[in-house]
């Protein structure tokens, strides 16, 4: 890997957990500065685009882990218990057990048009997704997609809860309600 290549990652990295935590409008130039350790004009030469690239960048980050973590779980083969597991050992991972925001709330608020698209692009792949695991789990295709509705709303309201009040108590109630609850008859 090029050091260019690698400094570059390693200031995603770093935008990351920054707009993770301060969403798209929380962070400002002079913020990513200071956490990244570079000037304004080296962060221009990364992201030439400003603070609008740096987010696409983050959400294509954040997209490529959803594919190798999740997606790859939710619509491939295999045992759907075993996927389901998978998947939300993946998001206990992501979120650091419900300790860590979600991009797909975030972001969005501030966002430019690209991002919003991906943030739906993303709730809608997660849909289809869940709702493939659970027909797969034997489940039909109305109750596959009422509880891949309510998966993906558990998850992501419980990271809003849990970030609200400091405890990630409700988020991993929630995985342990998925993982009970997800694919039962």
């Amino acid at each position: 890997m090029n050091a260019a290549r690698s400094t570059r990652e390693s200031i995603l990295l770093v935008l990351l957990e920054e707009f993770r935590a301060c969403g798209f409008d929380g962070v400002s130039l002079s913020r990513i500065s200071e956490v990244t350790g570079l000037g304004k004009a080296s962060l221009y030469h990364h992201f030439p685009g400003g603070k609008g690239e740096m987010a696409e960048a983050v959400m294509g980050l954040a997209a490529s882990w959803l594919e190798a973590n999740v997606f790859s779980a939710l619509e491939g083969k295999g045992d759907p218990a075993e996927r389901m597991e998978a998947v939300l050992q993946a998001f206990g991972s992501f979120y650091q057990q419900g300790r860590k925001s979600c991009l797909l709330n975030v972001m969005p608020l501030g966002g430019a048009p690209e991002i919003r698209s991906a943030v739906d692009g993303v709730m809608r792949r997660l849909l289809a997704g869940f709702e493939k695991l659970a027909q797969d789990g034997g489940l039909k295709k109305a109750e596959a997609k009422a509880r891949a509705e309510a998966a993906l709303v558990g998850l992501q309201g419980s990271l809003v809860v849990s970030r609200g009040l400091g405890d990630n108590t409700p988020f991993l109630n929630q995985i342990r309600t998925l993982q009970k609850g997800f694919l039962a008859a």
